[in-house]
């Protein structure tokens, strides 16, 4: 993946990794545009980062999905990269009775969200030059923690789609998850 001169959303870009990656694309002169959630959130987000921009997103949300992509493609035709950070981990309480609302959550948000910006964004870029998706999941698809048993079986299904997608990108020189796409070559 090149890393200057692309037009990039990012997907969770006010918090963690998504905010940092963000930030350092941006340094690097991209343009760089941020989803989330919460105006807020993005309004400071983008006041802190002269050039930056934002576009609220929930991507449990398949309408707030449809309104963004029409949002962003309008108005940066040039776009060629999706980054997809967006993701919730809330602990669940298997004895209490609130476990299935929270799998609800994170399934829908973790594993349904990155599914569907696929599926919005992907035909759009399809066929650009230098056209990058990344799928990045947390590393309890490979080490269980006890206290969010759904995230943990959630992230595994994200690998899956996220090596899918990779052995069926059917552009040379686009990349679905480059990382995925050398490691997955053997799976396809």
């Amino acid at each position: 993946m090149k890393t200057t001169n692309n037009t990039m959303l990012i997907t969770g870009g006010t918090s963690g990794l998504g905010l940092g990656l963000a930030q350092r694309f941006h340094a690097l002169g991209n343009t760089v545009i941020i989803a989330g959630r919460r105006a807020d959130l993005l309004d400071e987000t983008v006041a802190a980062h002269r050039g930056m921009e934002s576009v609220v997103l929930d991507v449990s949300d398949p309408e707030s999905i449809a309104s963004a992509y029409k949002s962003v493609t309008a108005a940066h035709p040039e776009l060629n990269v999706l980054i997809n950070m967006a993701g919730i981990m809330l602990p669940e309480n298997l004895l209490d009775g609130s476990a299935l609302p929270v799998a609800e959550d994170t399934i829908t948000t973790n594993l349904l969200g990155p599914i569907r910006m696929l599926n919005a964004f992907v035909p759009f870029l399809v066929g650009r030059d230098d056209a990058v998706v990344m799928n990045v999941s947390s590393g309890l698809a490979f080490v269980p923690l006890p206290s969010h048993p759904r995230t943990t079986r959630r992230r595994q299904p994200s690998t899956r789609t996220r090596r899918a997608c990779a052995c069926s990108w059917p552009t040379p020189g686009s990349r679905c998850s480059s990382w995925s796409r050398r490691r997955s070559r053997r799976h396809c």
